[in-house]
């Protein structure tokens, strides 16, 4: 299970101060903020680049609520994120029951988790699904962080570096015509290091990243992750959980 990066921190103070308005039946409409320079960054950096910003943003969210609630949920549905961005296939459809998440704190738990799960599991082939992930994660983290100056000076860095490291590619037109290896596809591999902005990007971690990632939420048996037997009926090629090289 992951654990909190040290790039998101928030005081229990902090955290408590529920500052934001909040309405279930209106969702994004409460919000201010505009995501247009988070989707002009994002047109211009790889496929895969795109999959872990939105990764990166769910997490904001996610962490923001650290202690104030404990539903295993929000973490289990990270850890299979960060498998979708080895092969968007790992990550298995799921709904979230809307009347049982509800309210200032698993609202936006819902919000985050319901926009995420496209985004990650079919927005190789959707962009769009992806776009919106990316503006909708980006508002909705800003509308309910205790703090925005810490978000935006990690997405000022973080955008910089995905744009500068892993520009944007055009795809082979008939390459992998049949979606056996889409993990592939998505550019070079990227782990969770890349969203670190003291470090620098190591290729090789991010390898050992995603590796790990993908082998200890098999074991765990995380129930937003595909089985094999769903891998194969998708037309996934080679050993489940185990990172193509």
């Amino acid at each position: 299970m992951l654990i909190r990066p040290d790039w998101i921190h928030f005081t229990d103070r902090e955290k408590v101060n529920i500052h934001y308005v909040w309405d279930d039946t209106r969702g994004p409409k409460v919000f201010v903020c505009d995501a247009a320079p988070v989707l002009r960054a994002a047109m211009q950096m790889s496929l895969r680049a795109r999959l872990v910003l939105c990764m990166g943003l769910y997490e904001w969210t996610v962490w923001r609520f650290e202690g104030l609630d404990t539903r295993p949920e929000p973490l289990q549905i990270a850890d299979a994120g960060w498998c979708a961005v080895a092969d968007p296939r790992y990550l298995k459809f799921y709904e979230l029951t809307r009347t049982e998440w509800l309210g200032p704190i698993e609202g936006p738990l819902w919000c985050a988790a319901m926009w995420l799960q496209p985004a990650m599991s079919r927005g190789y082939a959707f962009p769009k699904d992806l776009y919106d992930a990316i503006s909708f994660l980006t508002r909705l983290a800003i509308h309910v962080l205790p703090r925005r100056d810490g978000f935006e000076a990690w997405l000022d860095v973080i955008l910089k570096r995905l744009v500068q490291v892993f520009p944007e590619a055009p795809e082979e037109p008939f390459r992998d015509v049949f979606d056996r290896h889409v993990g592939r596809r998505l550019g070079p591999y990227i782990g969770r290091n890349v969203l670190n902005p003291a470090g620098t990007f190591d290729p090789e971690e991010s390898v050992r990243f995603l590796a790990q990632t993908l082998r200890q939420a098999s074991v765990a048996g995380n129930p937003f992750l595909s089985s094999p037997a769903d891998l194969k009926d998708v037309g996934f090629r080679g050993v489940p959980y185990v990172l193509e090289p």
